[in-house]
């Protein structure tokens, strides 16, 4: 679901409307729609202070005949993007629509009636929320992605009166669906890591206790990282998130205390229920990260992972993300959205 609106112009040539759309900084892009011949499809991001969310979509295509009673013109202009988008996008698909009707008349035709263009609303984001937020959804939808593809066990022996548990304990674990749910553990933990890592460059590069202490912070840099931050292939903040490792609860949290002056392990220890128990979210996490240390330099693979687990797993690393969110909101004042 999105906003669609879209110009028929009185007067304008294909090349015009192109023009006009690439001075506003869209750029050439493929597109999933089946578009008419001829149809030039485009889009546009700003991630300066990661304004965009969605961005905006733009198509200059050939009016159909069953369309033509909307203007004489043979080109039209198709914008679009969807209800998640951000303020700035929003700002944008009105931008573009209101310069083209300004300089080639016509009439616009969308969701919102006649010659009406998308409703914006009180802004109150920053550059930490819209960051945050789109680390936040990025990583949640990957989960959420990941946890509808769970296969169901190829084998799951019920256990019925008078059963020899064991027997059918071990039947089960003789499932090759558990390992494959195995396989999934490291990639709970490169959630994990990936989430922290870019929440901590994020503030990094906007919170004033930080910004303070980069003026005065003294560190070597190899050249061939210099190379790349002049290529903009790096950043600053990447360089300083390199000094530690985002798959480890004590590293996580001395970044966070030394440069941001954030808890991380308050804000993890405490009582969290994950499937049907209770336990300390960060010991759930602590044995999760070694699950994965074992997977990958061991080899060693846990018979005894259901489908259940895996799913409390994932739950776990969510409810994580979730209090740290939390948090942040309230340390910095803020509303973090997410559309996941």
């Amino acid at each position: 679901m999105g906003r669609d609106l879209t110009l028929y112009p009185s007067k304008a040539s294909k090349k015009e409307l192109k023009n006009l759309v690439e001075s506003l900084g869209f750029v050439k892009c493929s597109h999933l729609w089946d578009w008419p011949k001829g149809t030039l499809n485009y889009s546009w991001f700003d991630m300066e202070d990661f304004k965009s969310i969605d961005g905006v979509s733009a198509d200059i295509y050939p009016i159909k005949e069953d369309k033509k009673d909307k203007t004489d013109n043979v080109w039209a202009l198709h914008v679009r993007n969807l209800f998640s988008a951000s303020f700035y996008d929003v700002k944008m698909l009105n931008r573009l629509l209101r310069e083209a009707r300004k300089k080639f008349g016509g009439t616009i035709y969308g969701d919102y009636g006649k010659n009406r263009y998308a409703p914006l609303w009180e802004d109150t984001s920053t550059p930490i929320s819209r960051g945050i937020s789109m680390v936040y959804e990025e990583v949640l939808n990957r989960i959420k992605k990941v946890e509808f593809s769970i296969p169901d066990p190829k084998i799951n022996y019920e256990s019925k009166e008078n059963d020899d548990l064991t027997f059918i304990t071990s039947l089960n674990q003789m499932d090759p669906t558990r390992d494959l749910y195995n396989g999934l553990v490291p990639f709970a933990v490169s959630a994990f890591e990936f989430f922290f890592s870019q929440i901590f460059q994020i503030l990094l590069k906007y919170d004033d206790y930080s910004i303070e202490k980069l003026k005065n912070y003294n560190q070597k840099i190899d050249f061939y990282d210099l190379l790349l931050i002049k290529e903009n292939k790096k950043t600053i903040e990447g360089v300083i998130a390199g000094n530690y490792s985002f798959q480890n609860i004590n590293q996580i949290n001395k970044a966070f205390k030394e440069w941001l002056g954030t808890d991380i392990r308050s804000i993890l220890f405490k009582k969290k229920k994950i499937g049907k128990n209770v336990a300390f979210l960060e010991n759930k996490i602590s044995e999760i990260i070694n699950f994965r240390h074992k997977i990958i330099h061991h080899f060693l693979f846990d018979n005894e992972l259901t489908r259940e687990k895996l799913i409390n797993i994932f739950s776990t690393i969510k409810i994580s993300f979730k209090e740290v969110v939390n948090a942040l909101e309230d340390k910095y004042s803020i509303k973090i959205e997410n559309h996941s």
